[in-house]
């Protein structure tokens, strides 16, 4: 709400809720309240989906968005399992409507410029790289909570581990020529801690962490022969680090608001430029990513 609010001439119309509705009410007075997805699908006023129910819902969520003719803006990730995307990615192909997975961080500004400082050989030639983002949350850490249910698609590879995995496919891409991959399973049977080890070939090796279950340093590094990139929080980065040598370079870029403003002002570009995906995040992103997080669960729960 915060971040929609920040973005010139953009604002909530409606929310729909199955389960707190009441309470959405008495909190957002200006804005339209629905007790079913359906009703608001069925509004014509409304332009846009976004989707943030739990994972295990987001596929059919989308679909019966994008075939009510509105576009979407869905959480990640999207789908949970390269079958779902390629039926939503065939649905909003049919229709005609705007789709793109909420991987918010590639639209931040400080995210974007650090990428692109290491891919123009700042650092050299990419060896190496290691990111991390996990925390913990007492509350949530439940048999009933959705993070360690399977029925929801809980676990910290589709919860957090899909941030470290962008970054990776950014610098190395979605298809590793080999990866090992360990879990640490929850008493539930997801993983609530899982590292991976990369090998991308020609000596490119990167290494992951995600974790629901441990409070990490949530920071990449990007190791170069010539220098490194070093990248706090950087799922919600504002700043970056480059470091050659005895040298130490510092740059900040400020997000605007809470960050989402950036995911919010592509998708209207898009829109508004009649495109029905993303160049930033494409569906065949969403699609790869997809397939490479089924590799990586297979091998632990096979």
């Amino acid at each position: 709400m915060e971040s929609l609010n920040a973005v010139e001439g953009e604002a909530a119309y409606a929310f729909a809720s199955r389960s707190n509705a009441e309470a959405l009410r008495a909190e957002f007075s200006n804005v339209k309240i629905y007790d079913s997805y359906e009703a608001l699908l069925a509004d014509p006023e409304v332009d846009i989906v976004y989707i943030s129910t739990t994972h295990n819902f987001h596929c059919q969520n989308a679909i019966d968005a994008l075939r009510a003719r509105k576009h979407v803006l869905c959480e990640k990730p999207m789908g949970i399992s390269s079958d779902e995307i390629m039926k939503m990615k065939e649905v909003a192909e049919e229709t005609g409507k705007f789709l793109m997975e909420a991987m918010w961080m590639r639209f931040l500004p400080a995210y974007r410029q650090a990428i692109e400082v290491i891919k123009s050989g700042e650092i050299g030639e990419v060896k190496y790289m290691t990111a991390s983002f996990g925390f913990r949350s007492e509350d949530k850490l439940t048999q009933e909570g959705r993070l360690l249910n399977p029925d929801l698609a809980g676990g910290a590879l589709y919860d957090v581990g899909v941030y470290p995995l962008t970054i990776v496919s950014d610098l190395f891409g979605w298809e590793p020529k080999d990866f090992k991959a360990h879990a640490i399973k929850s008493s539930t049977g997801v993983d609530e801690t899982i590292q991976v080890q990369f090998d991308f070939g020609n000596d490119r090796m990167a290494q992951i962490l995600g974790s629901i279950a441990l409070h990490t340093n949530k920071e990449a590094c990007i190791y170069g022969d010539k220098g490194f990139v070093r990248m706090p929080m950087f799922w919600k980065g504002e700043s970056y680090e480059l470091i050659k040598g005895d040298e130490t370079q510092f740059f900040e870029l400020p997000m605007i608001s809470t960050g989402y403003a950036h995911e919010i002002i592509e998708v209207r570009e898009c829109i508004i430029q009649g495109k029905t995906e993303s160049d930033l995040f494409t569906l065949n992103d969403s699609l790869m990513s997809a397939k490479l997080v089924e590799r990586i669960l297979s091998t632990i729960f096979n």
